[in-house]
Parts: structure tokens; sequence; C-alpha cells
């Protein structure tokens, strides 16, 4: 997460921002229309000299939004400021306005809190969820109830898993069961365990709710670092990183910040694509793509 300013920036480095929409469209372009893309934070890409960027704006099916209300500055269970809520709800309510589906994921606990959520939830139109730990690695009550409705578009979802790190399971059969005995609509998962993908079949049948219900299951895909834990990751770059490469991010262990244009990156991220279309997933959620961010501050210091 890069909480900054927003609306802070000169046009010089506005290039960062636009270079992130085209590498969203390649990804786009590289598989079917009926799969599902959903961005994580950086919700400054859908606008350009502060309107809607229309171009840009129908290349998704819907986004999400971090910490709007709870988790501020990676501090669980606590208010985000009223300043930063402000300016990511000028972000995300006009998103949503324009018929995109906008979903929350704020970090805490407690009934008050998810009765809360649901009633800005009402106003807002968003779907919110209340996770139990930064880590999104566990199971969590939802803000709405479970339903067994079938689940075909990102409309129709009214609630979520968001299930990211499933390193506390003990087995990807284990971790696979847990995920088949839920009733939530959406699934936004991590599909892999120990880098061991789930089968197509496993993911046909996660498709349906334990309740029997039709619902949507998308895979996390980190498109603006690299980990250092995934299948692509060679030996050698632990002592020598490829240029592409600029540096880990100091609140994630093991993630590095990319070049997410250079070539050899989004060869990478075009072989994930091709993994993860072989295993049948919906689609996609598509992490740090706010890392542009990092760019922008940092401009100045970066050789291109």
């Amino acid at each position: 997460l890069f909480f900054i300013s927003y609306f802070s920036f000169s046009t010089t480095n506005y290039i960062y921002r636009e270079r992130m929409k085209d590498f969203i469209k390649e990804i786009r372009d590289g598989t079917n229309k009926e799969k599902i893309i959903i961005t994580q934070n950086g919700n400054e890409l859908y606008f350009k000299n502060g309107k809607i960027d229309n171009n840009f704006f129908n290349v998704t099916n819907g986004t999400t939004q971090e910490s709007l209300y709870y988790g501020d500055v990676l501090r669980f269970n606590v208010p985000t400021s009223k300043g930063l809520k402000n300016e990511l709800l000028e972000l995300t309510v006009p998103i949503r306005k324009k018929g995109k589906p906008v979903f929350i994921i704020n970090y805490g606990k407690g009934k008050k809190k998810r009765e809360f959520l649901k009633k800005e939830d009402l106003k807002t139109k968003f779907v919110s969820e209340l996770l139990p730990s930064f880590n999104a690695d566990k199971l969590y009550e939802t803000i709405e109830d479970y339903n067994d409705e079938d689940i075909y578009s990102l409309n129709e979802v009214k609630n979520f898993l968001c299930l990211l790190n499933p390193e506390k399971f003990s087995s990807i059969d284990g971790y696979y069961q847990t995920l088949k005995n839920t009733n939530y609509d959406l699934l936004l998962i991590e599909v892999s365990y120990n880098n061991v993908f789930f089968t197509k079949e496993q993911i046909e049948e996660l498709k349906i709710k334990h309740n029997g219900g039709k619902r949507l299951v998308i895979a996390y895909l980190s498109i603006g670092e690299a980990e250092n834990y995934r299948f692509y990751w060679k030996k050698k770059w632990n002592k020598k990183k490829p240029n592409w490469i600029v540096k880990e991010n100091e609140n994630w262990e093991g993630n590095c910040i990319v070049k997410y244009w250079s070539p050899e990156w989004k060869s990478i991220i075009k072989e994930y694509q091709k993994k993860l279309d072989e295993i049948g997933v919906d689609g996609y959620l598509l992490d740090t793509v706010d890392t542009y961010q990092y760019f922008e501050e940092n401009y100045k210091k970066i050789l291109e």
C-alpha cells in the first residue's frame, strides 16, 4: 500500500499511471472478453484531468479500495483518517455511480464496525467487508448475510471473501476444502499453495457455493511487484536483481517494486496469466496497480 497525498502531482510524471493503464489493457487483450478484471486500489487510474477516463473505465469490471473506513496506514482496527477517507471517496463514489462495482476491504473487528459498514454501503452502494487480519489469511463473518442465489456478474455480489495468504492451512487440499465449504458470493483468492495451483476441476467446484448457488472465483495476481516466493523468481536474483526490479517494498517482505513497463516483467505476467486461464478462473484481482504512485513520488531519482 502506498498511502500518499492524491491529486498533488505535476503533469510531468503522469506517464507512470498511463503506463499502468496500458499494462492493464494488455492483460485485458491477452484473454477472452468474458474474463473479469478487478483492480486493487489505485483508483486514480479511472480518471484523467479530473474526469472519468472513458477509454480506461471499460477495460475492467470492478475495483477495490483497501482501508476506506478501517485500517488506515497499516494500523489494524483504527478508523481511517477523515482526510484520507474523503480523498478515497472522491475517487470511488464517481466510479460506483458510473456503474462499476466497488469492493471495500477494511481491517478490524467487532459487531459495531460491521453495522457501521452495512449502513455506509446503503448510501454508497459499495460492498464492504471487515477482515480480521492484514494478512488476509482466514475466513470471516460477512457484512451481508449469505444467500443461495446464482451469481453471474460482479453487480450481483452481496458479500465476498478476500483470502490471499493460505500459508496457515496444512496443505493445498485443506485450503481447497475450507473454501469449498463456504457460501461467499465472490472468492478473491490466492489459487496456489507453495506454487502448486488448484486444478481446473477444483476451480470448477469452487464456483459452486456450499449451499448450491453459483459464485465467481477470482485469482490474485500482483502486477506492480515481483514476489520472491513465486514460481517465476530466479535464485540468481537473490544475489543480483535484474535492472527492472527497483527495491523491496518496506511494508511487505519479499515483495519487490518493479518497472512494470519493462518487457521482461510483462512477459512474466503474461505467462502467469496463461496459467490462471488454463485452470479456468473467472478472472483476476490485479494487485499493486498503485505502484505507479511510487514512481510518481520518486521520478526525479529514477533512471529510465
